[in-house]
């Protein structure tokens, strides 16, 4: 055998071993982007239980103006937090959604040599994809989807901190009333929140196509 076969052989032999190690890693990110949206979801839901304790508590009459302005308080502060503490985590989900896009081209493009190697024609034409730019990172699927849902959630949540630390305590909350600067308030929030992220995973995907990706 050649010096040049040799060269050959060991490089397929490396081909290999990098694509059963890039297959995994892609699966395992996916595995690990499934369980962060799961666990995202059920941490997000936990100011909705809060909103149902306090409609019970809160039109009570008897409730003094300081405990309505305490309990209007936390559950303001607490939802700022947690949209903007969702915010990053998302954030974080998109870098890995991104990462396993990578794997899959990476993979695709392992697949792409075999396929072209004398002698793969007897398998057919390649049912998976071997093109170096698919996926893409940006477009309209499921990934991007996911991440619009829960931007918006996040957003929400700001926008219901914002008007929660605005609200008029003095009041019962049957009896509030939200004013139109209030609801002007919420709305900017919530397109604030909704922008900050949309600009965040825009330079996440510059940021990977810049590095030649």
């Amino acid at each position: 055998m050649s010096q040049d076969e040799d060269s050959r052989d060991f490089f397929t032999q490396f081909q290999l071993k990098e694509y059963e190690n890039i297959s995994q890693a892609h699966f395992k990110t996916n595995e690990v982007l499934a369980a962060f949206y799961r666990y995202f979801l059920l941490i997000a839901a936990i100011p909705i239980t809060a909103v149902c304790v306090a409609l019970i508590n809160l039109t009570d009459d008897g409730i003094s103006a300081e405990a309505r302005f305490l309990a209007y308080s936390l559950f303001g502060i607490s939802t700022l937090l947690l949209s903007v503490v969702g915010a990053a985590v998302i954030a974080y989900i998109e870098g890995l959604r991104l990462d396993a896009i990578l794997y899959a081209r990476v993979v695709n493009s392992i697949r792409d040599y075999f396929f072209k190697l004398p002698g793969s024609e007897k398998f057919g034409v390649p049912v998976l994809p071997t093109k170096t730019d698919k996926p893409t990172y940006g477009g309209f699927g499921a990934g991007f989807v996911i991440y619009f849902a829960c931007a918006t959630m996040n957003a929400a949540y700001f926008g219901a901190g914002v008007m929660a630390m605005t609200l008029n305590y003095s009041s019962s909350l049957i009896d509030v009333e939200i004013t139109c600067v209030q609801k002007w308030c919420t709305g900017g929030a919530f397109v604030l929140m909704l922008g900050a992220q949309a600009f965040i995973r825009s330079q996440l995907l510059k940021g990977k196509v810049k590095k030649g990706f």
